[in-house]
């Protein structure tokens, strides 16, 4: 009896810390009753449903709510032009993919990936709510050879990830240069595992990246050791392939990283050309 009533205050209280209280409430509610899906809400430049994962209902209760993703967005909307073809590996529900298909337009193209099949369902009804037709979707994780692995499959969606042995669901793997042809031009890569699995993607992703002009990507020390290497790996990966690694720790300002610099966490860019970059983008170079 002690223990539910203590279980009850702190629940009361966790709703009370929330910035939109009752509106969490209602959230969970509906998550509970399956209904959230009925819901449809405006986040920047698209509709998304309100589908039970955390992403969707952080932002159906305040779709001005900074998320991890929402840097990444704001750096891929200044970037991409009309036209451009664009990558998105770790598609989540949809948000970045999104994002991206109103600003490259009709003629543009994108390829989303997304690997856990219950993700892959609600970003495929974003997709078709919002009547994009310049979107190519993949359900498959990526990696540096094809094989089976198993994945995730928990609520925070944004943590789910590939396991070791035989916990999880069951997913296909493939690399991004056998997907991918290799003579498409890519203007943009967004890439975010939400693991640390970067390294392999783009150990699998050699003849692509020789055609790539940009890379938004993370490296987060605590998250590549647990898949046993050193987040500095991207790095290196990404200069064998020519590209300048940079990072933007003042908005606006493209900031380009010497070789000793560690990486801990916080996401980058990698480019081919710093003056086409800065021709293209609103950004600036620091001295």
């Amino acid at each position: 009896m002690i223990n539910n009533i203590l279980k009850i205050s702190e629940y009361f209280n966790t709703i009370q810390k929330q910035e939109k209280p009752f509106k969490f409430l209602i959230s969970k509610i509906l998550i509970r009753l399956k209904l959230s899906h009925l819901f449809n809400f405006k986040y920047k430049h698209h509709i998304l449903k309100f589908y039970p994962t955390f992403l969707s209902r952080v932002l159906w209760i305040n779709p001005q709510h900074s998320h991890s993703g929402d840097e990444a967005e704001n750096f891929i909307w200044n970037y991409l032009k009309k036209d451009d073809i664009f990558i998105d590996i770790g598609a989540n529900v949809g948000t970045t993919t999104l994002e991206a298909s109103k600003k490259i337009g009709v003629d543009g193209r994108i390829f989303s990936f997304e690997p856990n099949p219950r993700i892959f369902k609600f970003l495929q009804g974003n997709i078709l709510l919002n009547k994009c037709k310049n979107i190519q979707l993949f359900n498959f994780a990526l990696g540096s050879k094809s094989t089976d692995v198993y994945f995730s499959d928990i609520y925070t969606d944004e943590s789910n990830s590939v396991q070791e042995g035989n916990i999880g669901i069951k997913v296909k793997m493939k690399t991004l240069d056998e997907v991918i042809p290799k003579e498409i031009k890519i203007d943009l890569i967004k890439i975010d595992t939400g693991s640390g699995y970067e390294k392999f993607v783009f150990l699998g992703a050699t003849k692509i990246l020789e055609n790539t002009l940009c890379i938004n990507f993370p490296a987060i020390a605590t998250l590549c050791k647990k898949y046993n290497y050193d987040s500095k790996e991207i790095f290196d990966i990404l200069k064998q392939q020519k590209f300048i690694v940079c990072a933007i720790f003042t908005p606006n300002i493209l900031t380009v990283l010497p070789d000793d610099f560690e990486p801990e966490s916080g996401d980058y860019i990698a480019i081919k050309n710093i003056d086409e970059f800065l021709k293209r983008s609103n950004y600036k170079l620091s001295h």
